[in-house]
């Protein structure tokens, strides 16, 4: 069985904020985002076994999508810290949920550094910084004073943007864990990926309902968020070590040659072309494309 622990109790608050709203006027009605804090998915560590990524360790192309994975999911401090600055964090129930969220994502990143532990491969930490990295680590730093003035001229739209955000990250992160499952039979991970998905797919509902009622409501919403996903780098995070750990990591997830009709591909920018004013974008395919054209060689 899973740890299950209790998130921060910042959620909890929000939530009691949040239970004053109409039921039926909220985005994503259906979604008891409280009943999703008190079942919050916390560490795993004790589950995981071990002896078995040592008896049978994970080929080095499994190792490569985990420790991009981690890198991915480790981002979300970074995404949550931009967004509470902005008019979302106005809405309770949103803040409440990204809370427990965050949660979960900071707990699976530990289950992902401890199977690459226990498998002799850990994440690496020491990169070297060069120029770009550097102008990088500036540039995150003030992020957040241009995102809070902007966010705050565009106002409750930005809403719709965040929660589009979240659909197409998750959307994406799914189909990478999706095929760590299906690259190489290990009962001990494919156990903890399969539990990983289930965590996440509570993430996508929510997300996904929250980004379509949102922007099925605000034209404006569906232009600004078709502007700034169109133009961003997907998922959010992996080219935290510059942009070829994105070609890398797409190579290694959207493996067909057929790179407009894989079904994974195909699924995802679905999914996207069903959100209002968000059809057409082709974001996976694009991002397989990347990664088509993209190094294989393992980021060092």
């Amino acid at each position: 069985m899973v740890n299950r622990e209790s998130p921060l109790e910042a959620g909890t608050a929000a939530l009691d904020g949040a239970e004053q709203e109409s039921e039926l006027l909220r985005p994503a009605h259906d979604f008891s985002v409280r009943d999703y804090a008190k079942s919050a998915v916390g560490s795993r560590r004790k589950d995981i076994d071990v002896e078995a990524f040592a008896a049978t360790p994970l080929s080095a192309e499994t190792v490569a999508l985990l420790r991009a994975l981690s890198d991915i999911e480790r981002a979300t401090m970074q995404y949550l810290r931009g967004v509470l600055v902005t008019p979302t964090h106005k809405d309770a129930r949103v803040t409440a949920f990204l809370i427990t969220w965050a949660y979960e994502k900071y707990w699976i990143t530990d289950t992902l550094d401890t199977v690459l532990k226990a498998n002799g491969t850990p994440r690496i930490t020491g990169r070297t910084k060069n120029l770009r990295s550097r102008f990088r680590g500036f540039r995150d730093r003030f992020a957040p004073i241009g995102q809070a003035v902007v966010a705050n001229v565009l106002g409750e739209d930005i809403i719709a943007w965040h929660m589009t955000i979240g659909t197409v990250d998750d959307l994406i992160t799914r189909a990478a864990y999706a095929s760590v499952r299906e690259r190489e039979p290990h009962p001990a991970l494919d156990r903890l990926i399969d539990e990983i998905l289930e965590t996440k797919a509570r993430h996508l509902v929510f997300f996904e309902a929250q980004a379509r009622d949102r922007l099925a409501t605000s034209p404006r919403a569906q232009g600004i968020t078709r502007r700034r996903i169109r133009s961003a780098v997907w998922p959010t995070g992996s080219d935290a070590h510059g942009p070829q750990q994105t070609a890398r990591f797409a190579a290694l997830v959207f493996r067909s040659t057929a790179t407009w009709s894989d079904p994974a591909v195909t699924a995802i920018d679905a999914s996207i072309d069903a959100l209002p004013g968000q059809s057409g974008l082709h974001l996976a395919a694009k991002l397989a494309r990347r990664g088509r054209h993209g190094s294989l060689e393992e980021n060092r």
